[in-house]
């Protein structure tokens, strides 16, 4: 029976942007009869590539593999452009699905075609269809297991270490609780008594679905929880244990020890109708994967170095464009300098933008929102409503500053600075800094310092405007900025263009202070036949709870027209630049 495939519409999109010929590989999803394309990674097409180099791109899928959710396989060959002939050596890798994928996508008319290789020759896929991240989320969940283990190398073989847990969690005694709802999943080879998983999780899913209506922030993963039981004791009335009595030998010797806590963070895209057994497995091959991963890492440590005491730090990446989640180990005393070549490696390998860091600490994902926790992008929620024309809006990730947060009382004087917060957010979650967002007095410190205030100004209350801002983030993060003025609120609507081209290549939030008040313009709607437009604005004067419908239906986040601004009042703005960086 021939396969239905299904492909996810962002590996078309990140398609379009390769400009040279190239092969890699496909991963997917195999279920109910239906082959789902998530991703693809791809490595340069050399007409001279050696024997070696050969060997190296056949097995590279396995790396990439790794850092995909559980249950993602390669299941095909890519190939962009013109290439040589297809090799079909990587089929015979293949375990996903016992006809594999070749897909085939011109440059010149960017038109994909699908084979399938079926009885050892490739058969034209005629009912391939394109789906969305939407469609994905109907028929898959992520579910993030995470554990604590204890771990002891001995003579500082931490590899040993690692790959012995491993093995012992690969041999699957081990438990899986879903504390949302009480649930508890173990191994079992009675298949009578398997359950889909979507009963299993339902009631989580339902909650999850509930709170995300209600107040959470629009950027956060939503994913299903789960821990992971070890299982001490034996099977009962296992071979083993009935026949033997235990034996004890001591050794007398001196060791050296490295003691430490494994962290697991593991992530699994599953199919909502799997069954419970098969749901088991795949947990476990999660939590194999995050260990292989780790392994990896302290494989790359140069030999002189001593192993470090701090844990390898987990991490999980959505970049825009992508459409799924990537998992990554980073050592955990490494800085962006140390990564930046593997972050290179991975920009190259998933065909993502090379002028954007994707990879860095502060690129991380967030799952789960808790209520009351500041808001991330309040401006998604109302992204089309009630505008017309071309649409340019901030990229990427910010988070909501304003009035009487972080028990800092500033209403009336303080909306510059929650302002340049919000601003100083972006830069953060966008991975080009770890400076922490500064206090009020940060802010008014490094005024001080840098000469543009007197000493009386530092615990003042005193305003700042779009000047400082820019002082700020010139001396604190080594921001460029760029000034937009307007004379009266009646020339704003002259400047939509401009702030058009600035979302559009800059993507960063845009402060701008007029008379006493201070706002953040996250995005311009613009038609440009009509000249007519509208401005997304971000008010730092709300002072209420963090509460996303409020802050979008009382229009504290919110499109403005024109009206929005004061006719007698004189206008600038800080246009904050974007490095060019890994």
């Amino acid at each position: 029976m021939v396969p239905h495939l299904q492909i996810l519409s962002n590996i078309l999109q990140r398609l379009e942007n390769i400009e040279n010929a190239a092969t890699g590989y496909v991963y997917g999803i195999m279920y109910n009869g239906t082959l789902v394309v998530l991703t693809f990674s791809i490595n340069s097409c050399e007409t001279d590539e050696s024997e070696d180099d050969k060997e190296k791109s056949i097995t590279d899928y396995t790396t990439l593999q790794l850092n995909l959710p559980a249950d993602i396989y390669l299941c095909g060959i890519l190939h962009i452009g013109e290439c040589k002939d297809v090799n079909l050596d990587v089929f015979k890798d293949i375990d996903i699905t016992d006809n594999p994928l070749l897909l085939k996508y011109s440059r010149n008319t960017s038109d994909l075609q699908a084979y399938f290789y079926m009885h050892q020759k490739l058969e034209a896929v005629n009912n391939l269809s394109i789906i969305s991240e939407d469609d994905i989320s109907q028929q898959f969940v992520y579910v993030r297991l995470q554990a604590t283990l204890p771990l002891i190398a001995q003579d500082g073989n931490m590899l040993e270490a690692l790959q012995e847990s491993r093995k012992n969690i690969a041999s699957g005694k081990i438990g899986i609780h879903f504390p949302l709802n009480d649930t508890y999943l173990f191994r079992t080879d009675d298949n009578s008594k398997q359950t889909p998983i979507k009963d299993l999780v339902s009631a989580s899913k339902d909650e999850k679905s509930s709170d995300r209506l209600n107040s959470t922030n629009t950027n956060t993963v939503d994913v299903i929880d789960a821990n992971m039981l070890l299982k001490i004791s034996g099977e009962k009335n296992s071979e083993e244990a009935i026949k033997y009595a235990p034996v004890l030998q001591h050794i007398k010797r001196t060791f050296e020890s490295l003691e430490c806590n494994l962290r697991i963070d593991a992530l699994s895209l599953v199919s909502l109708n799997v069954s419970s057994a098969e749901l088991h497995a795949i947990l476990v091959e999660s939590v194999c994967r995050n260990i292989r991963l780790i392994e990896m890492q302290q494989e790359n440590q140069s030999e002189n170095v001593q192993p470090s005491m701090k844990s390898p730090e987990v991490m999980h990446f959505k970049p825009q464009d992508c459409g799924h989640l990537l998992t990554i180990v980073y050592p955990g005393n490494s800085s962006s300098t140390d990564t930046v070549e593997y972050r290179k490696a991975l920009h190259k390998a998933l065909a993502l933008d090379s002028t954007r860091p994707y990879f860095r600490r502060g690129n991380a994902v967030k799952f789960n929102a808790q209520p009351n926790e500041i808001l991330v992008n309040p401006h998604q929620a109302i992204l089309h409503k009630g505008v017309a024309g071309k649409v340019s809006v901030a990229y990427g990730l910010y988070t909501y500053h304003h009035y009487m947060q972080d028990n800092v009382d500033d209403n009336g004087w303080g909306c510059a600075y929650r302002s340049l917060q919000t601003i100083v957010s972006w830069y953060r979650l966008q991975g080009y800094t770890e400076v922490p967002i500064p206090s009020h007095r940060e802010v008014q410190q490094c005024l001080y310092d840098i000469g543009d205030k007197p000493s009386s100004f530092v615990g003042s209350r005193q305003w700042i405007g779009s000047t400082e801002v820019s002082f700020v983030l010139q001396s604190t993060l080594n921001i460029d900025t760029k000034v937009l003025c307007a004379s009266s609120g009646d020339e704003m609507s002259a400047l939509f263009p401009q702030l058009a081209n600035h979302f559009d290549t800059q993507g960063t939030p845009i402060m701008i202070g007029g008379g006493v008040l201070a706002h953040t313009i996250l995005g311009v709607s613009y038609d440009e036949q009509s000249g007519e437009g509208k401005f997304l604005i971000l008010d730092p004067h709300y002072a209420g709870a963090e509460h996303l419908p409020t802050v979008v239906n009382k229009g504290w986040c919110g499109w403005k027209t024109k009206d929005f601004w004061k006719k007698d009042a004189f206008y600038n703005m800080c246009l904050p630049q974007r490095p060019i960086t890994f």
